[in-house]
């Protein structure tokens, strides 16, 4: 009985022993891993964070790009700049480009932020709910001048996995943004809900000042930047995995803790009980263990030999004790080829990589695993690809007895590899070169410039070779494109064989090209380089037996003159090439020290043309017109004048020029218009009616669908309105749509005037097409018709065609009073110039109006 009761008491205490250790050391190992188990699960949070704003990263890249692409897109340009009244252009672009399928739509806003059309490329597009941040976006850049990414803040898009996004880029033309494109992109996440179903996680893109950055991240959310845009990726999480693992965590100690604790415990068993069970045990164990490795044997056996993979067991020296069919029929050997044959002889070539052989050797002789792609041959003579793991087979007492080997055919694979980096290499290559000439295109530059302006090497100088096709226009128009076509390869060739071999040339657009000195870029150098350049494409070249002959205009501007920034260089060669085509193109221009002094000249004109355009400061001056035979006030012409407040009065030949340069020429019209219109309306308030009032507009103004609805609202009855075309706007290329804007015109009561006739501009079968109600005779004709016999036979000759055409001539320039008379004698209806008055302001016209009535009320008595 005291032998089954000591028993007892020692089976108890054993047990309740190992049981208070199980319990205590659950505990311990809870306390100690609770905070890894926090900071586990933070870390597995902010992995998948980084992945998905690395993918969100992706997504947004190409957008990126395409925007600023699209944005430099010349039919975009001009549309925005006001050349063309519909972007039917920029839309075909849109549609013979392959967009991401992120891209939902495109907004496009002019110079002062006002939308002028918009594009749907996707039926995820929200127009109406994206119109105003797209709005406030685009007045941010053109305020910043600088590309924008900006987030749209929408409650339903987060819960819903998905967000917009807005993309900006500034369109510039010469360096100015005159408008923005705005892209939106639909962006969608992959971070709503864990496999397990025991963790949400929400993402939402935010910037990284906002208040929703600062209160997420109070909140334990994980704020994550986006490298190709400054935004942030917010992922919050809500799990219940922490307290399933730590739980987990718990049983698993204890299952882990009793299994460590059993065999101390089973000795203390055994050396209280002195147990002769033990060796009974351990030899029947060995027996299963045994009996278990036979089956284990057996079954790993029959799994090689219907094993898809190729399987070799090898000695130490490498040679083939046993192989599995499919090692036959990959190898494309027989059985009794292959026994006793070191694989190395079998299998590789001449081909095969050396490396990788001796990586497969290192490996053999270190007795390590190695994982590797290696070329084989089929039968020695046919290429295939294996990926081959080969380890090595120890004893029980862990000594090396040979090797095995596994390997399956990864061809396929390494076909598709091979198919998919040369298709990736191509379309790198077609993304970065202008598809006709070869040459790199705008982006390769940009990319490139940047690339070398952000390192300069100071020991060496940049230049920037601006060229311009002269009359490439009319090769196109006379010849086709194909010609066109010819030309453009032809200047490419020219460029590839002139340039030195650490230049860069590349054709920008149209018939714009330039050439990127990176090395050798000095002003002498440039200058050498333009003139072999202007020389050889002077030369005619032959397409279909006719003779094609065309020129360039050049610009150069090179750091060595230290006059701009490197980043500005490309500024300075626009501005040498303007000078270049003024001067008469076919020439090269030099940026130097006066045309330094030039540009800073108009770029201080246009700023001080801005600030007077918002003070006001431009107003209509009225030069009254004359019936020839009467002497009778029948009109004025209104002329815009700068009243400044230092200078005076400005006249336009000092501003006009820089205004249609910077693209105001159109607002400035439009405000010297109202003013005048104002004018007119009070003259008749007053009872000093004008019989007509006329104002020169320009054509982009004329295709201004607001001048239409200028004429409908203008305030006055009686008084006639005329429009003034110049004459070197009334070409024969003119689009149709004028025509159609100059018949409505007409039907509304206003006549159409041709100013400046005889300048040689106009032709007469665009005269027939127009049929303007007046021709105003250039006054350099007539200041010269006294003293100059072909100055008064082309005068005559402006008059007979009138005539035939039964069309009103009036005559400008007259300062004297032979010249009066002598266009009365010749037939000129109206009488224009100093002789009878200067322009004048409103405030003297008034006071000359008033005259003019008295005077003639008083021969009439």
């Amino acid at each position: 009985m005291a032998g089954r009761s000591i028993n007892r008491v020692f089976w108890g205490l054993l047990i309740g022993s190992f049981a208070f250790a199980l319990v205590f050391s659950a505990i311990a190992v809870w306390i100690t891993s609770k905070p890894f188990l926090a900071d586990t699960q933070k870390q597995a949070i902010m992995s998948q964070a980084k992945r998905e704003a690395a993918r969100v990263d992706a997504l947004l890249d190409p957008s990126v790009s395409l925007t600023a692409f699209l944005a430099t897109e010349p039919s975009l340009v001009s549309f925005v700049m006001g050349d063309q009244a519909r972007d039917d252009a920029f839309v075909d672009r849109l549609s013979n480009t392959i967009l991401p399928q992120e891209v939902t739509e495109f907004f496009v806003f002019d110079f002062e932020g006002q939308p002028i059309s918009f594009h749907i490329v996707s039926p995820q597009a929200q127009s109406m709910e994206l119109a105003a941040g797209a709005a406030d976006l685009a007045a941010f850049v053109l305020s910043t001048g600088e590309p924008t990414v900006r987030t749209i803040d929408s409650y339903r898009a987060v819960q819903s996995g998905t967000q917009e996004l807005l993309i900006a880029a500034p369109i510039r033309n010469r360096g100015f943004a005159e408008g923005v494109l705005v892209t939106v992109v639909f962006i969608p996440f992959e971070t709503d809900t864990i496999s397990d179903g025991t963790s949400s996680m929400y993402a939402r893109i935010v910037d990284p000042s906002s208040n929703w950055a600062l209160v997420s991240a109070g909140q334990g959310a994980i704020n994550v930047p986006i490298e190709a845009t400054g935004l942030i990726l917010s992922v919050k999480s809500e799990a219940s995995l922490f307290r399933q693992i730590g739980q987990a965590l718990v049983i698993q100690t204890i299952l882990s803790i009793a299994a460590a604790l059993l065999l101390p415990f089973a000795v203390f068993g055994w050396l209280g009980k002195q147990s002769i069970l033990l060796p009974h045990a351990e030899m029947e164990m060995s027996r299963n263990k045994l009996r278990e490795q036979q089956k284990e044997l057996k079954e790993l056996a029959a799994i090689a030999e219907r094993a898809g993979e190729a399987i070799l067991i090898t000695d130490l020296d490498c040679r083939i004790m046993w192989h599995n069919p499919a090692f036959e029929n990959i190898s494309g050997y027989t059985s009794e080829e292959i026994r006793g044959q070191l694989p190395s002889k079998l299998l590789q070539g001449p081909n095969t990589s050396a490396e990788a052989r001796a990586q497969i050797r290192a490996a053999l002789q270190a007795f390590e695993p190695i994982t590797i792609e290696v070329l084989n041959y089929r039968n020695g003579t046919e290429e295939y690809w294996i990926q081959l793991s080969i380890s090595t087979m120890f004893d029980d007492e862990g000594q090396p007895y040979g090797y095995m080997a596994i390997s399956q055919d990864v061809s396929d694979r390494k076909r598709d590899e091979a198919n998919l980096l040369a298709t990736t290499s191509a379309m790198e290559w077609q993304a970065l070169h202008d598809e006709l000439t070869g040459l790199p295109n705008r982006r390769y530059f940009n990319t490139t410039f940047d690339e070398i302006c952000a390192n300069p090497d100071k020991t060496r100088a940049l230049a920037i070779v601006r060229i311009d096709l002269d009359h490439f226009k009319n090769v196109n128009d006379t010849m086709g494109h194909e010609a066109g076509d010819l030309v453009l390869c032809e200047v490419a060739r020219i460029l590839r064989e002139e340039i030195g071999p650490d230049d860069v040339p590349v054709r920008v657009g149209g018939d714009e090209f330039i050439v990127f000195m990176t090395v050798d870029g000095t002003l002498q150098k440039a200058q050498i380089l333009a003139t072999a350049l202007l020389k050889r494409i002077a030369e005619p070249i032959e397409y279909e037996g006719k003779s094609l002959r065309y020129g360039a205009s050049f610009g150069i501007a090179s750091s060595s003159c230290k006059l701009v920034a490197h980043s500005d260089l490309v500024r300075a060669a626009d501005a040498a090439l303007y000078i270049a085509k003024e001067r008469g193109r076919n020439q090269v221009v030099c940026y130097g020290t006066e045309e330094h002094r030039q540009v800073n000249e108009v770029r201080a004109t246009a700023e001080l043309i801005r600030v007077g355009l918002d003070r006001g400061e431009f107003e209509p001056f009225f030069q009254p017109q004359f019936d020839a035979k009467t002497r009778r006030i029948v009109g004025a012409e209104v002329l815009a004048r700068w009243i400044h407040p230092q200078k005076g009065v400005v006249l336009p030949s000092e501003f006009l020029q820089v205004a249609q340069q910077l693209s105001m020429l159109t607002i400035l019209d439009k405000i010297v218009m109202e003013k005048a219109l104002r004018h007119v309306a009070e003259l008749e308030d007053l009872g000093l009616t004008l019989p007509r009032v006329s104002f020169n507009v320009t054509a982009d103004r004329l295709c201004d669908p607001e001048l239409l609805i200028a004429v409908d609202a203008r305030p006055f009855r009686h008084t006639k309105m005329s429009f003034e075309i110049l004459e070197s706007v009334f070409l024969d290329d003119q689009p149709e749509y004028l025509d159609f804007n100059l018949d409505r015109l007409r039907d509304k009561g206003l006549s159409i005037e041709i100013d400046d006739f005889g300048s040689g501009h106009a032709s007469m079968i665009s005269l027939m097409r127009v049929r303007p109600d007046v021709l105003k005779i250039d006054q350099r004709l007539v200041f010269g018709a006294p003293h100059s016999r072909v100055c008064r036979n082309m005068v005559r000759s402006i008059i007979g065609i009138a005539d035939s055409l039964d069309i009103g001539v009036t005559a400008e320039g007259v300062e004297t009073q032979e010249h009066a008379d002598m266009m009365q004698e010749m037939g000129c209806e109206t009488l224009q110039g100093f002789y009878f008055s200067e322009p004048m302001r409103f405030e003297d016209l008034c006071v000359f109006l008033s005259a003019e009535r008295q005077k003639h009320m008083q021969i009439a008595q």
